[in-house]
């Protein structure tokens, strides 16, 4: 009786070898994508809204960070005319699919953002 439960158990909280880790710009892209199949309907859908959340704060992020070297001289990683970059949403979602998936797959949210950024402002001192 026992092997049985243990067996349960683990297969009840084995994770699919193809889902992506939480938090990895992969698991934002297969969410996103999840959504945009959707259409219109994806509004009404309540992970579109953790979607912009988890999307604002890597923004929001980068952009302090931004701030924080040029308060300090330090260099700063993309080149935007101003902390606050401009990215459209599908501008990003093309952005995350040029990135390689076994890269996406290790990388945060934040730093796919940032090579997004780096894609469309690159810096000329680097």
């Amino acid at each position: 009786m026992r092997v049985p439960l243990m067996a349960g158990l683990l297969l009840a909280f084995a994770v699919p070898a193809t889902a992506a880790m939480p938090g990895t710009a992969q698991d934002f892209l297969e969410r996103a994508e999840r959504l945009l199949g959707k259409g219109p309907f994806a509004l009404f859908d309540p992970d579109y809204k953790r979607l912009q959340r988890e999307g604002t704060a890597a923004g929001d992020s980068i952009r302090r960070d931004r701030e924080t070297a040029e308060r300090t001289h330090r260099p700063i990683l993309y080149c935007s005319p101003k902390p606050r970059a401009e990215l459209g949403n599908m501008e990003f979602i093309r952005g995350l699919r040029a990135i390689p998936a076994p890269q996406r797959q290790r990388m945060s949210l934040k730093q796919a953002m940032l090579m997004v950024l780096q894609k469309k402002y690159p810096c000329s001192h680097h």
